[in-house]
């Protein structure tokens, strides 16, 4: 269960940054330069479109038929055409020609494509907790300086058992056959055995833990997770993107939504007043991890009490076993001592920026208290001025 305390009024997040959580436990395990073989469609050639067509109308594409239908020289020229379809698993080589394999000819013929295979190294990430794997560019995948901090784990996660046991080769083929490793596009891609010895998820049924920051960016239509970790000595710290970990993403969202709830909603306004409420204020969500409520005169009064400057966002900290959350609640007025309370505060806030004009503002020992207590004091003298500095 999740609890959350008052905090500070949080930044405004970064353009795209839908959610920062300032603290997370990640397990996490990841193998840099794994070799997949990956095969991209390509169209076919005039000249592999006429093998497959003889090779599926005859039975057999034949050197001797070649030369008699074309002119050209069939021993020569047939093993080039027919290269890219064997590979395909269109044609399957007989004697000295090639007869159609099924179903590879069928859907080379109706697509028109074959495919070209080359080797490739990506790294491979795993998010035990979430169960999200996923591929990554190892020239943008940030691994090779997250190894460089050389940073300790903060403890131990348990990895089910079926994945535990389980090598990385296994999981890797099982999870490509049904579409769930991230980051593959739309290439067909497959991956080899891994080693003499094959690698396994844990050797001791544990994952390590690492303490990060974590924030959720906006990707097209979905939420991509990212850590940073801290930088150890001298060292900056380090941002890890992981892309496609869509079970992340869902897990730190709930994390982020849980003032949907009516009964969390309520411990965190008790939090915020210092006092149980019978009636939590009307909340209604604005954004991820933004809400806005319409507060009564009483809870305004309380705020302002507690020493809440009304003009910004009440910040609230969300604290679970493994993540710590950070969210906003915006306030508007929802009666006229409400929206007096807030528009003072508004015009304080703004007459406090630098190079603001403090000659609209009305010069009353309430607001200068108001102002004293907001941490103006700079505002206060600048009011006062003209009855402490006047002059016979």
């Amino acid at each position: 269960m999740i609890e959350f305390v008052p905090t500070d009024p949080p930044a405004e997040p970064a353009p795209g940054t839908v959610a920062v959580l300032p603290e997370v436990l990640v397990p996490i395990r990841w193998w840099r330069g794994v070799s997949f073989e990956r095969a991209a469609p390509v169209q076919m050639t005039p000249l592999e479109r006429f093998v497959l067509e003889l090779a599926m109308t005859t039975g057999r594409a034949d050197p001797v038929e070649f030369l008699e239908i074309t002119n050209l020289p069939g021993a020569t020229l047939l093993p080039v055409a027919a290269r890219r379809l064997l590979a395909a698993g269109a044609l399957a080589r007989d004697g000295d020609g090639y007869r159609p394999l099924s179903p590879g000819a069928d859907r080379a013929a109706r697509t028109r494509t074959v495919y070209r295979k080359r080797q490739v190294s990506l790294d491979v990430v795993l998010l035990p907790r979430t169960n999200d794997l996923l591929v990554l560019d190892p020239r943008t995948s940030g691994l090779r300086t997250v190894e460089r901090l050389r940073f300790r784990s903060a403890g131990k996660f348990p990895v089910p058992h079926p994945l535990a046991s389980s090598t990385l080769t296994d999981e890797l083929r099982a999870r490509l056959a049904a579409g769930t490793v991230a980051g593959i596009g739309e290439e067909n891609t497959w991956v080899k055995e891994l080693a003499a010895r094959p690698l396994k998820i844990s050797d001791d049924g544990w994952c390590p833990v690492y303490r990060c920051r974590g924030e959720l960016w906006t990707d097209g239509d979905q939420y991509r997770p990212a850590l940073t970790l801290p930088g150890a000595g001298s060292r900056d710290p380090v941002s890890l993107g992981l892309p496609g970990a869509t079970g992340l993403a869902e897990y730190w969202m709930g994390l982020v939504n849980a003032l949907d709830d009516p009964a969390t909603q309520a411990r965190a306004w008790d939090s915020l007043l210092g006092r149980p409420e019978r009636l939590a204020p009307q909340t209604e969500r604005t954004g991820p991890g933004r809400w806005r409520s319409r507060i009564s005169g009483a809870i305004a009064v309380r705020l302002a009490e507690l020493g809440r400057n009304l003009a910004l966002p009440l910040g609230l900290t969300g604290s679970c076993e493994d993540a710590v959350v950070a969210v906003a609640i915006e306030l508007v007025g929802g009666d006229r001592t409400a929206e007096a309370l807030i528009q003072m505060d508004r015009r304080i806030t703004a007459a406090s920026e630098p190079g603001a004009d403090v000659i609209d503002l009305p010069n009353s020992p309430e607001l200068r208290d108001r102002a004293w207590r907001l941490g103006f004091p700079g505002l206060v003298y600048a009011l006062r001025q003209a009855e402490d500095f006047r002059y016979a």
